[in-house]
């Protein structure tokens, strides 16, 4: 019984100070845990947001007017972080009605980014600070960490695993491998070994990745306990780890 709850989980899971004058620009400390030492980076705010987007299907799937975005119910963490992030950089208060949030600014604002379904590149990847922008937000919904310096981001039915391909080997990532599951829906895996300024830009959202991993486990609490989640998640992709930490290994 837990097997097949774990599965079904594994599944449905498939997800400051101003620096400078840009526009919407934040600056990020981080606190390194392992030695002593400080780092800043700087995130814009519009493409951190555009990368956290669900696209499910494409961005006009199930789009209401004003809808900037809908979450899943584990997601609130993630809700509250974004929520924040608008007040302060955009001046914008969102509205939030059925697990979705409403803001005809911001609305209009992410759907200037796409042509259909698909993300307009010339909008987007003018400068290094956009790109890592992006992939931060790409990571810190869809993203996880396998080993020292190794990640994955997995997307379900999602055009956008193109434009996070496109970013990681304009920004030097040496080691990517993409993996395709045709199933439904179809999920779009990508691990790759990160440098140094993608590092530091994922370490800037792990504390906000550990609420949301909480929050994801809490959420299944009536099916199985936290603990026996943890252990039975953990347990599930020990594989995987293995094997895609083995195989970057090889290639050095």
């Amino acid at each position: 019984m837990k097997m097949n709850v774990i599965m079904l989980i594994l599944a449905v899971f498939a997800t400051t100070n101003v620096l400078s004058q840009q526009p919407n620009t934040t600056g990020w400390v981080i606190n390194k845990h392992k030695y002593s030492d400080t780092t800043t980076v700087k995130v814009n705010s519009t493409y951190f947001l555009l990368g956290t987007l669900n696209d499910y299907a494409g961005r006009s799937w199930g789009l209401k007017e004003n809808l900037f975005d809908r979450y899943y119910p584990y997601e609130k963490p993630l809700m509250g972080f974004v929520d924040s992030l608008v007040k302060k950089d955009f001046k914008i208060n969102l509205v939030e009605k059925d697990g979705c949030y409403f803001s005809n600014e911001l609305y209009k604002k992410m759907s200037s980014f796409y042509k259909g379904n698909m993300i307009v590149d010339t909008l987007l990847f003018n400068n290094s600070q956009n790109k890592l922008s992006f992939l931060l937000g790409a990571y810190y919904r869809y993203g996880s960490k396998i080993g020292d310096g190794i990640y994955k981001i997995q997307m379900a039915n999602s055009p956008k695993h193109n434009e996070c391909y496109a970013i990681l080997k304009q920004l030097n990532c040496k080691n990517i491998y993409f993996k395709r599951l045709d199933n439904i829906p179809t999920i779009y895996i990508l691990y790759f070994e990160a440098t140094g300024p993608i590092m530091k830009y994922f370490d800037a959202i792990e504390p906000q990745k550990d609420k949301l991993f909480e929050s994801f486990v809490e959420s299944f609490r009536k099916s199985i306990s936290a603990a026996d989640f943890k252990e039975l998640y953990k347990e599930n992709q020990k594989d995987e780890h293995r094997m895609i930490i083995s195989l970057f290994k090889s290639h050095k």
